[in-house]
């Protein structure tokens, strides 16, 4: 049988077992009906042989009829309801990732969508997919002619006559 030995007096124990605390502590559990230890304790057999020694848990972490934990630094437990309600704590690291990600949607919505592609020799047209909507804007580097444009959904054709030089053609969609 174990027992909890504080100062010279024994108290039978049902359990005694070890584990982690909401904050990564370790903590030592004692189930039985034992008094609480202020000072640490002892593990102990029926010949007073030391199984473990716990004189380094001094705080009472959380007792009940049955059962007293112990911990070797103070800790607040915190309640789980609270974060099944909602109620989750916000640090300051959310609160500016929150607001980088508003700035970045913000960013993303005034961004203009820019394409360019090039038109070679002989070529009459050039099509852009997945373009989406808004005032077009389109642009040559090396052509100053006539040109037409045709949207049908997501797809603009610049079309012009036969080129004779190769040229960029950009468009732009605010």
């Amino acid at each position: 049988m174990l027992y909890q030995k504080i100062g010279d007096n024994k108290y039978p124990i049902d359990k005694f077992n070890v584990f982690t605390t909401q904050n990564g502590q370790t903590a030592v559990r004692v189930i039985g009906d034992v008094p609480t230890a202020e000072n640490g304790f002892y593990i102990v057999d029926d010949e007073d042989k030391i199984i473990g020694d716990m004189t380094e848990y001094t705080y009472l972490y959380r007792e009940d009829d049955v059962c007293k934990e112990y911990t070797k630094v103070a800790e607040e437990i915190i309640p789980t309801e609270s974060f099944a309600s909602g109620d989750i704590p916000v640090t300051p690291y959310d609160v500016l990732s929150r607001r980088i990600s508003a700035v970045n949607n913000r960013v993303t919505q005034i961004t203009p969508y820019e394409q360019t592609k090039t038109a070679y020799f002989g070529e009459i047209e050039k099509v852009f997919y997945g373009v989406p909507d808004g005032v077009l804007t389109v642009s040559f580097d090396k052509y100053d002619g006539e040109y037409s444009i045709d949207r049908t959904e997501d797809r603009v054709t610049i079309s012009f006559p036969r080129l004779e030089d190769a040229t960029s053609i950009s468009i732009v969609v605010q």
